[in-house]
């Protein structure tokens, strides 16, 4: 087993998009089932979204940029086989899914004729007004992909504790803070 354990910065960024990432689901479900629709706070909870979302997107960039100068440790060698790919498959799709949820969030936005807000700052225009058909798509594909990517972090939750309580290989304390 290795002691070694993700750069200071990887585990921070880990951190903060794991709490931002649980914020949007449950943001997400909130304003689309359980608020009235129209109302002063459904607007308010879908430019929160939004603009967490874009921040997101950010901390996504940076999150690569620091996966691309500070390499992670290596999987301990008892993990083998089946279970090594799967980690690097989930930890592959951890990086694409976030970028594919957020980019059909932002078309979503552009395709109903609105430009995506950053707390008030107005963000580039990617995608032209399109009508109500590809809003509706994109609105289905950045919801489904979002459930996509809540399977996956709940995987990969159940696998760190799977291998620590079950396998006896604490994964997990690589990407925590503070002693053994």
């Amino acid at each position: 087993m290795t002691d070694e354990r993700y750069h200071l910065a990887a585990r921070l960024m880990h951190w903060i998009m794991a709490v931002g990432f649980v914020f949007m689901w449950g943001c997400g479900y909130a304003m689309t089932t359980l608020v009235e629709e129209d109302s002063p706070l459904e607007e308010f909870l879908f430019d929160l979204h939004i603009s967490v979302g874009v921040t997101l997107l950010a901390l996504l960039v940076a999150r690569i940029a620091i996966r691309l100068v500070h390499k992670p440790p290596p999987l301990p060698d008892a993990i083998r086989g089946i279970e090594r790919k799967a980690a690097h498959l989930g930890h592959a799709a951890l990086y694409a899914l976030p970028a594919l949820v957020i980019a059909a969030g932002w078309a979503e936005t552009n395709f109903g004729g609105h430009t995506v807000q950053w707390f008030g700052v107005e963000m580039p225009r990617i995608f032209p007004e399109t009508g109500e058909a590809l809003q509706d798509l994109s609105a289905d594909v950045h919801m489904w992909l979002a459930y996509g990517m809540l399977a996956v972090a709940a995987g990969h939750v159940a696998a760190a504790f799977k291998h620590r309580w079950i396998d006896g290989h604490d994964v997990i304390r690589r990407m925590t803070f503070g002693g053994r």
